[in-house]
């Protein structure tokens, strides 16, 4: 199991724990994700679109470059948030669900 990087904010978590609970950044599905904001100690901020880098890339290129950038930076980040596309998460999970029976 990959080593566990940044948990969702506790605000998300809070909105589906059941989901969000155990998840952490270097597991979750950058295809849900919609922007990242990472807050650095130094007071500098990077927005990222990541649908926008969707358009020009694989999901598994986007989740590599998000990837190094929380190794990377690991120690200079402060906070991180990000939008996601929870009612596309939601209906793909139960979609999945309805698949399983």
């Amino acid at each position: 199991m990959p080593k566990p990087l940044f948990k969702p904010p506790r605000h998300l978590v809070s909105e589906w724990p059941e989901i969000f609970e155990d998840l952490y950044m270097n597991t979750m599905p950058v295809a849900y994700l919609n922007q990242l904001r990472l807050e650095f100690a130094d007071g500098r901020i990077w927005e990222i679109n990541i649908q926008e880098q969707l358009a020009n890339s694989t999901s598994n290129e986007v989740a590599d470059k998000l990837l190094n950038i929380f190794q990377e930076y690991r120690n200079d980040i402060k906070k991180m948030d990000f939008q996601m596309d929870i009612e596309r998460l939601k209906t793909d999970i139960q979609e999945s669900s309805k698949n399983i029976f």
